[in-house]
């Protein structure tokens, strides 16, 4: 391997330390002295930024020419074109970089706003797709395809509803010391439950989550239990009519966890072992996250998230909320989920339910002691964790369109 040239490396230290004169200097240079294309292509991005758009393309073509092929440097390219409005030429570079390097990321993401621009959604949504059937750990192919898919309701499919004294009573169980936030989850609650028997559970003075939620299954009633936070939002109106589709097929149902357990947070799994789908409040709509394509139902979980968790009243009976272990707000999820994996409960997390978590999470040291305790109960946790820990989002501007981008993530997911 031939070393580097010094004068490339000073030119790219320039650039990483945004000193711009020094970079263009070095890698003119560098580019007279051995015509490097990555000096040419250090140039055309500094012509780009200045707004010299011509001069930025023609190094561009002079950096392809050096190297043809070149991932990056066509990539580049394929940016210049979109910068220039040449949208369907923009599009099919960046379709044949990918066509060659799948697994390469941003530019999955630039493909797909271009071709959203430009009128050939339904091409690059076909090839993203095809891609991600392949390797469903390509990150950058899945957001392609989750950016791709329209935002317009599906028209109602005709099916066997059950009716609402299929399941029983259902008994909602929260812990809140806050009544505002108690209030607006109910609310929420009461419209997605309408039509079915249903009851609350609040907890205003839980020691712990575990101590809370063991004592809110006490004193239910219901056949079907929800424990939930109590800053949740249930977004589709036949909310219920999901969650009696998806409990058929599981044990414990939630909205996100892993497939395997090798840390104190379900998300220390890493892709391709995160599944599910949390729906965020942003200041203007919403901001939808998905795990992965497998949709809308992914079984063989081992930890889940706790912000929303139901099964028959029997099966949290059975498996039972640990207070020991789990003596404040954190970890009381990965216990319980894990638990009820190894006893052989079927646990699944379903991506259309349409819940909303008002809370992003805080790691913070009371979560770092109860992570210490749960890797001291479960040696499983004690694991390595997966490099890819990230999730698939999207910003849209009403509860509508959430409820129909999870429609049909879930209907992707399918076919």
């Amino acid at each position: 391997m031939s070393a580097p040239d010094p004068i490339l490396a000073s030119a790219i230290a320039a650039l990483r330390e945004s000193r711009r004169e020094d970079a263009k200097r070095l890698a003119l240079q560098c580019w007279q002295q051995s015509a490097q294309p990555r000096a040419a292509a250090i140039l055309a991005l500094l012509e780009s930024e200045a707004g010299r758009l011509d001069e930025a393309f023609a190094w561009n073509e002079r950096a392809s020419a050096r190297s043809p092929g070149d991932p990056a440097i066509e990539t580049q390219g394929a940016r210049l074109l979109v910068l220039r409005g040449d949208l369907g030429a923009a599009c099919d570079r960046f379709a044949s970089v990918l066509r060659r390097v799948p697994q390469a990321g941003k530019p999955w993401v630039d493909f797909a706003q271009a071709a959203l621009a430009c009128g050939r959604a339904s091409d690059a949504y076909a090839m993203a797709l095809a891609a991600t059937r392949t390797d469903r750990s390509l990150a950058g192919a899945l957001q392609a395809l989750f950016d791709l898919l329209p935002c317009a309701p599906l028209e109602q499919q005709p099916d066997a509803r059950p009716e609402p004294g299929d399941c029983g009573l259902v008994s909602v169980i929260t812990c809140s010391i806050d009544d505002e936030r108690y209030w607006m989850m109910r609310q929420s609650y009461e419209r997605a439950l309408a039509g079915w028997p249903h009851e609350f559970i609040r907890i205003p003075d839980a020691k712990s989550l575990a101590e809370g939620y063991a004592r809110g299954c006490a004193a239910a009633r219901g056949t079907t239990a929800i424990f939930t936070h109590d800053d949740v939002e249930i977004l589709p109106a036949d909310f219920m009519y999901r969650l009696r589709r998806r409990l058929d097929e599981c044990d414990i149902l939630g909205v996100a966890g892993a497939s395997r357990a090798t840390g104190p947070g379900w998300t220390f799994a890493g892709r391709p072992y995160l599944h599910g789908c949390v729906i965020y409040p942003e200041r203007e709509g919403y901001n939808v996250t998905v795990y992965s394509q497998v949709a809308p139902l992914a079984a063989g979980m081992r930890l889940m998230d706790g912000v929303f968790l139901a099964m028959p009243r029997e099966v949290a009976l059975a498996v039972g909320w640990d207070a020991v272990t789990c003596n404040g707000f954190h970890g009381y999820d990965v216990d319980f989920t894990l638990r009820a994996a190894q006893r052989g409960f079927r646990l699944a997390v379903a991506c259309d339910l349409g819940v909303v978590h008002r809370s992003w999470g805080k790691f913070d040291e009371a979560w770092r002691a109860a992570a210490m305790r749960l890797m001291e109960r479960h040696p499983e946790l004690r694991g390595e964790r997966g490099r890819e820990t990230g999730c698939l989002s999207r910003v849209v501007p009403d509860a509508p369109s959430a409820v129909a981008l999870i429609d049909r993530w879930a209907l992707a997911g399918q076919s």
